[in-house]
């Protein structure tokens, strides 16, 4: 039988797929059990999370990083020095490559397993205003909020600089 030509059995495939279990999993109804642990690979790469106290605002995770998402800007309320800046994060831009996590100096900058990241736009935004929202809405300056639930950290245990 060449490609494309259809049998008579082709019904029959089908209604055989129909008493199989599916292999989808029926989020967030249902909770990924694949793994050690509930949820998404212990590995695995998802919002970004900063140890402000640790972050020396270096920028090397500016400069590696190949897309151009992450940014550095003073914290509001920060006087302006060097050591103040720390990374924001485009993540309409960032293609979650963790390179930025395996540049960092401190091993401060982690990504955690968090992967929800939403946001509900209030009703009353007139079309420009919507689309600045959402353009302000996805730079994101990491803190420590996603700290308790690391995905993946850099393997490096010393000091790579200096």
């Amino acid at each position: 039988m060449a490609l494309g030509e259809k049998s008579i059995s082709s019904p029959l495939s089908a209604i055989k797929n129909l008493f199989k279990k599916p292999v989808t999993v029926r989020y967030p109804n249902e909770e990924l059990e694949v793994y050690s642990e509930k949820g998404v690979s212990e590995r695995f790469r998802g919002v970004h999370s900063n140890d402000m106290a640790k972050c020396i605002g270096c920028g090397s995770c500016e400069r590696i990083c190949p897309v151009n998402a992450i940014v550095m800007t003073l914290p509001e309320g920060s006087e302006d020095t060097r050591k103040q800046y720390r990374p924001k994060i485009d993540y309409g831009r960032c293609c979650f490559c963790a390179f930025c996590v395996d540049v960092c100096p401190t091993v401060s900058l982690k990504m955690s397993k968090e992967y929800d990241f939403t946001s509900a736009a209030p009703m009353k935004l007139r079309d420009g205003e919507e689309v600045k929202f959402v353009m302000d809405e996805f730079n994101y300056l990491p803190t420590d909020k996603y700290d308790d639930n690391p995905g993946y950290v850099t393997g490096k245990k010393k000091k790579v600089l200096g």
